[in-house]
């Protein structure tokens, strides 16, 4: 029982490491993430669909014995005990292309599959950058506010010694704290939002981690492709296709082809009576048949119909929209790129202040609300930045995906 606890909580618990970079950590969500086994088992499913109707006479090999017992005014011309043997072979020599479209059908499902999957795995990554950026962006917040705790402190102990040689007031003094304190109060803020984040993070990848090193993703010039989801409705609706053939085969002529070898014993019978008993017979069969008339054929070309109909509209859809997600995406990250730029210029220039602001502030030329407030939008833009940054990557990978790359040459040109 013990070894089986140790094995299960092996089996469960995530691996643990202290920093680790985003490549690694999407490889490791590879994989490790649930969700992604589970769409590769479903592949797999689907694969196996395919095989079982690979050959669409669909020959079958049947071996089988039975026994017969009458019992009750039974006749002298009747067999008492009869033992049966038997094998029998059938084979559709035309079944209306029903197992012919159905061959096509499983292939098709398959192959959607397959599409699919390579869409949830770039989701599934998106996901993960979108949370290893936002973790980035909360580490710098972190480290920006407690710089600006080490000067609200600073200047805190500053007006406390004012104030003890009556030079500055009891209000100067509290402004300073209460700023102080809501400072920290920020920071503990971050510190749950990082907390949460880093949990997402395991919940994706399967890993523990305390840290991320700190990576900025290649530009890539990459041009728009079909995307995996566009790939997989387009095998959906081929698909759909073939399932109007599978139930116009319904209404089409079916001809079979059969073989049954039949090997019996008897006893408890008239041997004077019955004397010419077959020891072994063999029976050959082709059956024609033509469905002339049911209730639900109708009904189920007409549903079949309407799923292909619907199948085509989605893809109709989603081809425009992927062509517009690409050139906001592209859009989104110029204009990112932009914003990148005019936020460092403005953290350059709330330095500046803020280093002007400060030593007219020490030399008593302008009051604590200044100082406070030119404090407040050094740091405000500072984070600003920070997150403009961290946002940029995310931008690049959102282009990357919506692009219809290979998400693997994506990862291969990542260092």
């Amino acid at each position: 029982m013990n070894i089986l606890f140790k094995v299960v909580l092996f089996g469960i618990s995530v691996i643990s490491i202290q920093a680790i970079t985003l490549k690694e950590l999407i490889n490791k969500t590879l994989q490790n993430n649930q969700n992604l086994k589970a769409n590769s088992f479903i592949q797999k499913v689907k694969q196996k669909n395919f095989e079982s109707v690979k050959n669409i006479y669909n020959p079958n090999l049947i071996v089988g014995a039975s026994y017969n017992r009458l019992d009750l005014d039974v006749r002298n011309t009747q067999v008492v005990n009869t033992t049966t043997a038997f094998a029998k072979v059938s084979v559709n020599l035309y079944d209306g292309g029903k197992n012919k479209a159905l061959k096509k059908q499983k292939l098709y499902e398959y192959t959607a599959q397959k599409y699919q999957n390579i869409t949830d795995t770039k989701q599934t990554i998106l996901n993960l950058v979108n949370l290893y950026f936002n973790l980035k962006t909360i580490e710098e917040n972190i480290k920006v506010y407690q710089e600006k705790s080490k000067a609200l402190k600073a200047q805190y102990d500053r007006m406390k010694v004012k104030y003890d040689v009556k030079m500055a007031t009891i209000d100067e003094v509290l402004k300073f704290k209460s700023e102080y304190d809501l400072n920290l109060y920020t920071i503990e803020e971050f510190k749950y939002q990082k907390e949460e984040l880093l949990q997402n993070i395991e919940l994706l990848s399967g890993v523990k981690i305390d840290k991320i090193d700190t990576q900025i993703l290649p530009n890539l010039n990459v041009e728009y492709t079909q995307t995996s989801d566009i790939q997989a409705l387009k095998n959906s609706l081929k698909a759909n296709e073939e399932n109007v053939n599978i139930v116009k085969s319904i209404k089409k002529p079916q001809l079979k082809l059969e073989d049954s070898l039949n090997v019996y014993k008897y006893s408890d019978y008239n041997e004077k009576l019955l004397k010419d008993l077959p020891d072994e017979q063999n029976q050959f069969n082709i059956t024609l048949s033509y469905n002339l008339f049911d209730t639900s054929s109708k009904a189920k070309i007409e549903s079949a119909k309407l799923l292909k109909l619907a199948t085509a509209h989605k893809l109709a859809f989603t081809k425009n929209r992927s062509k517009m997600d690409f050139e906001l995406a592209k859009r989104k990250l110029q204009t990112q790129q932009l914003k990148v730029k005019s936020l460092k210029s403005a953290v350059e220039m709330a330095n500046s202040v803020y280093e002007a602001i400060k030593n007219k502030y020490e030399n008593g030329v302008v009051d604590n609300i200044a100082y406070l407030d030119a404090l407040s939008k050094k740091i405000y833009n500072l984070g600003l930045y920070k997150k403009a940054l961290n946002d940029l990557e995310i931008a690049k990978v959102d282009l990357y995906f919506k692009s219809g790359v290979d998400y693997k040459k994506v990862l291969k040109e990542w260092k």
